[in-house]
């Protein structure tokens, strides 16, 4: 079966972010000495009927990992595909010393700079307002186009380096993946996070139930939705 996959991969540089306290699945007091006073969260599981409109999904927390489903409009998607495709060249592998082409990866990118269109500028200032992350802080948008094989292998989005991450601009805190396009479900194209420790499979979208071959081995794996945001 035929198929490619778009999505969008944007870095966040290292600098402080805000995590919302609210997001764990419990009751917590508002302020610290006002018995009583609780935050009721909201129980949205990925198969109810309330989860027809956007909505944040925790799907890990060790490490923490959430989808945000429905984060861009079918023609933001098709937008930036558009941008793209004109662009497209093999992608490269970060190396100690220079970008380098290599096998773990096989995929075709596009980078799109700041603001290169109002479409374009709308959503680096969502992400931004989602991850706390200023846009002057993040890396620019890298559109990556899959097809029937290629592939990234495991791969960590962090220096262990200190002095090759400072010599890159700076290191990486988090990582925020938009899918551009659909693939069907037997087909493959899932983003696979293997060490992460998912929350409850049976309610998640990450339920381990019809994945392609080389997915849900190990930890967690995130099938292509067009429209929605993974961060990590």
């Amino acid at each position: 079966m035929l198929w490619t996959r778009y999505l969008v991969i944007l870095f966040g540089l290292l600098w402080p972010l805000q995590i919302n306290r609210h997001a764990a699945a419990f009751e917590e007091e508002q302020l610290i000495g006002w018995k009583g006073e609780t935050y009721n969260v909201k129980q949205i599981s990925a198969t109810s009927p309330q989860s027809t409109g956007p909505w944040i999904e925790t799907v890990s927390w060790v490490p923490r990992a959430f989808i945000y489903h429905q984060f861009l409009t079918p023609e933001e998607c098709d937008h930036l595909i558009e941008l793209a495709k004109p662009k497209l060249e093999r992608s490269m592998v970060v190396g100690t010393d220079k970008d380098l082409i290599d096998d773990i990866r096989t995929s075709y990118s596009a980078s799109i700079g700041y603001g290169e269109t109002k479409v374009v500028a709308l959503i680096e200032e969502r992400i931004a307002r989602w991850t706390h992350l200023p846009i002057r802080h993040q890396e620019p948008m890298e559109v990556l186009r899959y097809v029937n094989g290629q592939k990234y292998d495991a791969h960590w989005d962090w220096f262990d380096d200190d002095e090759v991450a400072k010599a890159k601009g700076s290191n990486r805190m988090a990582t925020v993946l938009m899918y551009l396009s659909d693939v069907d479900p037997k087909a493959g194209g899932e983003t696979a996070l293997p060490l992460a420790i998912p929350l409850d499979r049976d309610t998640q979208s990450v339920d381990g139930r019809g994945y392609s071959e080389c997915a849900g081995r190990m930890g967690i794996s995130i099938r292509p939705r067009k429209g929605r945001l993974e961060r990590v």
